[in-house]
């Protein structure tokens, strides 16, 4: 124990994310007059798409960073307090959030929350999943964004959505040999057949695909990968045909060799991990990213009072959906603290929603194929090292959902917290017991929802009894208390 104290933070209201959503509902509640704190996970806020790099770019990435800027330019002019390096690890049910920021532990208390905590990559296991070489298209993309680093020299990208387009892009700009770009969607004219209906897309969408242009040779559509290969390190990757009920087929006869990177992801998940523990209710979409924080869509409201929920977390649909989300959810929560608002949400928050739905359909990730995928020795669950053919055992000796394989298996129970294995867990159990996958449930988390020392977990809960929330529409007339500071 260091004997230190935590730091006290206290505001009218606190959104927990700084992308697209949380920054947009930020400088609406700080618009309507709101005191208003900001914690973002990461050392510079923007998100995974407003992603601010130290150093400059180009290509696709420049239009982003630059409208990201911007916006984070008018958030700090505002008045909005940014704390970043901020990990909220636990949150109660009367406004409290429990975080660390470096070595110090953070007691957050305020009127009303904004949840803006986005999404993180959805994953599925498959046999050879754990080599090094392996990994998300979002990681390979932040180490060329903020590092300047590619995770390869010759590299595979599979799995199914617009973002692969996205980042084959961005890797082929960075010098990578981008071997093959393998989708599980069976035809590309459903892509085109959504961008007909929005023209006001056709501009970005031409945009991008000039980009990957000298890649569509290598494009490949209705396949998966199957395993993963290599003493040590990723250096095969073979793959499998899809049938036309979205199941494993027969095998490709083509497999890649002498690659160094294999990059595969299957869209989003939303990161709902600090609104169950604050209690909020969940609905289910597979194409909304599986479980997502239910909400009054004209406020952003959660089924707890003073908790608001705006962008992924709400059902993964992009940036655009999750700008006019942000805005509706912070006028909300300043109305709500008592401050007037009459900032509408942007005119376009209609047509990107739709835009974001039309997407998902064209894009279905085929749950089917991805539970036959494991075979008995593949790790499902990487924390607890807990393997199909545990979780197999599990569901023969009784176990039917979520929950029973946790208890069972410890699956879920290690340092993510489900949020790498839930999916597969979850496809892989549904395959196995005939079941929708969706009927299997979600894993809750526990506090601590993300790993942090004892020290800071004991300092932070001391201090959190010991200094229940007050009136703080009140207390923090004066300004935010503790030494929170223009960031």
């Amino acid at each position: 124990m260091t004997g230190r104290s935590a730091e006290i933070v206290d505001s009218e209201i606190c959104v927990v994310g700084g992308g697209p959503a949380g920054l947009s509902a930020a400088l609406a509640a700080r618009r309507a007059g709101a005191q208003v704190v900001l914690l973002d996970l990461f050392d510079r806020p923007g998100g995974q798409y407003f992603m601010q790099p130290p150093h400059p770019v180009s290509g696709l990435a420049a239009a982003q960073v630059g409208q990201g800027r911007a916006l984070i330019g008018k958030v700090r002019d505002s008045g909005v307090v940014i704390r970043s390096g901020v990990e909220v690890f636990g949150a109660d049910g009367a406004g409290t959030l429990l975080a660390r920021q470096g070595e110090r532990a953070l007691v957050v208390r305020a009127k009303a929350l904004v949840l803006a905590t986005g999404a993180h990559e959805r994953t599925s296991p498959f046999p050879g999943w754990t080599l090094p070489g392996v990994m998300n298209p979002g990681a390979a993309q932040r180490l060329v964004k903020m590092h300047g680093i590619t995770p390869g020299k010759r590299v595979v990208l599979a799995g199914c959505g617009p973002f692969l387009l996205v980042v084959a892009a961005q890797l082929h700009h960075a010098g990578c040999e981008v071997v093959r770009v393998v989708e599980a969607s069976p035809s590309p004219l459903r892509l085109a057949a959504t961008l007909l209906r929005f023209p006001s897309r056709w501009a970005e969408a031409a945009g991008l695909l000039r980009a990957v242009a000298p890649l569509w040779s290598r494009f490949r559509f209705g396949r998966v990968v199957a395993e993963a290969m290599g003493e040590g390190h990723v250096n095969r990757v073979r793959f499998a045909f899809l049938d036309g009920e979205g199941r494993l087929g027969a095998d490709d006869p083509e497999t890649i060799d002498d690659i160094d990177a294999l990059l595969v992801g299957y869209g989003f998940r939303p990161s709902v991990e600090i609104a169950t523990l604050l209690g909020c209710s969940l609905r289910h979409d597979w194409n909304a990213g599986g479980h997502h924080v239910a909400i009054d869509e004209a406020s952003g409201a959660t089924s707890v009072p003073g908790v608001f929920a705006a962008g992924e977390i709400t059902g993964v649909a992009g940036a655009y959906p999750a700008l006019a989300g942000g805005a509706r959810a912070g006028a909300a929560a300043a109305r709500f603290v008592g401050r007037p608002a009459g900032h509408s949400p942007p005119s376009y928050a209609g047509r990107a929603d739709r835009f974001a739905k039309a997407l998902r359909r064209a894009f279905r990730v085929p749950y089917a194929a991805l539970g036959q995928l494991p075979d008995a020795e593949t790790l499902l669950c990487r924390c607890e090292e807990v393997r199909a053919t545990d979780v197999a055992a599990a569901l023969q000796d009784g176990g039917c959902d979520a929950h029973g394989v946790k208890m069972w298996t410890r699956a879920g129970m290690g340092l993510c917290q489900g949020r790498i294995c839930g999916f597969g867990l979850s496809v892989y159990a549904a395959q196995r017991a005939g079941l929708d996958p969706a009927s299997f449930g979600a894993n809750a988390a526990r506090f601590p929802a993300r790993p942090a020392p004892l020290d800071i977990l004991a300092e932070a809960t001391a201090a959190a009894i010991a200094a229940p929330q007050g009136n703080l529409a009140d207390e923090s007339r004066g300004g935010l208390s503790g030494s929170a500071s223009r960031d």
